[in-house]
């Protein structure tokens, strides 16, 4: 671990505890490149992007900005930006609204920027933002103030806005899906971190640090045989960070001796490749023969980043050639019930899913 590492564990312990401990562990020269960076850029106020794949710690990342920064010890709001998928939602959620203003505010409520004001709020997967809270977005970034839903009057917000994401916003541009001017404003300080396969031996460093963790919070000294570190030295990750701690996690738990073998967590690894190797007519077949349904199979995975939009618009397309394009007949066969055939229709067109 460099000192790096250890100056953001050490502080985000303090704040948070173990369990949300900040670990920026990693020694290839592009993984040190990105905590310099981290280091330079925590100090100012303007806004940060950082892009990476899904589970490379992008989060992390953001914690230590704030961690390291003049804001620590004042609120650290996290949104996940997919999550709200109406306008009138998100809005609210991120800057508030008055009572009613749409149907279900019966009360006043203040949105995400209000409750961060003073410190740091981390807009997760910022490229999902709806298209109606970009403008507010950009107002409150180019002038500290924005308007709550609802609301006449304007209120003046003082925050540290990091934005991410595991897309290529810039061609969302192009496709005039995302603002042009946000990007530019968002990007003031941009940050890339690199995928945990292109950085050298940085996963067995990762998983000492995991094992070392799991030993102090449960007593037993386990570690891996060699036979399982052939396996994941040739091993590619696609998961990153966030499935290198589950795979350590699992192999812990279930060894029932000292040595993690490989029968202790080699499941999870091809249970993970599956999951993104697109294969659509197996979840397809879960669907409408085992009698899974779409919430919990496909649209928690997909919020999840655990399946992406490829995979689910290949999952529609297969869908609608058995029922001649009729998105009402996929209802049954995707276990949805008749009730929430306007919420599905709003996750596929907000989440662009149609094919």
């Amino acid at each position: 671990m460099t000192e790096i590492a250890r100056r953001v564990e050490g502080i985000s312990i303090g704040e948070w505890g173990e369990r949300r401990a900040v670990s920026m562990v990693g020694l290839a020269p592009e993984f040190l490149a990105v905590q310099e960076k981290v280091v330079k850029i925590a100090a100012f106020d303007e806004p940060v992007l950082i892009v990476g794949e899904s589970g490379v710690g992008k989060e992390s990342l953001a914690q230590a900005l704030y961690l390291l920064g003049g804001r620590r010890g004042r609120p650290f709001v996290a949104v996940n930006c997919p999550q709200y998928q109406e306008g009138n939602l998100t809005v609210s959620e991120l800057f508030g609204h008055k009572k009613g203003s749409f149907t279900g505010a019966i009360a006043d409520r203040k949105g995400c920027f209000e409750v961060a004001n003073g410190g740091v709020i981390f807009l997760d997967e910022i490229a999902d933002l709806h298209i109606s809270a970009q403008v507010m977005l950009l107002r409150a970034l180019a002038f500290g103030e924005f308007q709550p839903l609802g609301a006449a009057e304007t209120r003046t917000v003082n925050v540290r806005v990091v934005a991410a994401t595991n897309r290529a916003i810039d061609k969302l541009v192009v496709a005039e899906h995302f603002r042009n001017d946000l990007f530019f404003r968002l990007r003031y300080f941009h940050i890339k971190v690199p995928a945990l396969r292109e950085r050298g031996d940085d996963w067995r460093l990762l998983m000492d640090y995991f094992l070392a963790r799991l030993r102090a919070q449960y007593g037993v000294d386990k570690r891996f045989s060699p036979e399982s570190l052939k396996i994941l030295r040739d091993y590619n990750w696609p998961g990153n960070v966030r499935e290198l701690s589950s795979i350590v996690t699992m192999g812990y738990a279930l060894c029932d001796g000292q040595l993690i073998e490989p029968g202790d967590f080699v499941s999870q690894l091809e249970t993970s490749s599956e999951r993104r190797d697109g294969n659509e007519v197996d979840l397809y077949r879960r669907l409408v023969s085992n009698g899974e349904d779409f919430w919990t199979s496909v649209y928690t995975p997909f919020m999840e980043r655990e399946l992406n939009r490829s995979q689910v618009k290949a999952l529609i397309r297969l869908g609608l050639a058995r029922t001649d394009g009729s998105y009402r007949k996929l209802l049954d066969d995707f276990g949805i019930p008749p009730s929430d055939y306007q919420r599905f229709m709003d996750f596929l067109r907000h989440q662009r899913l149609k094919p």
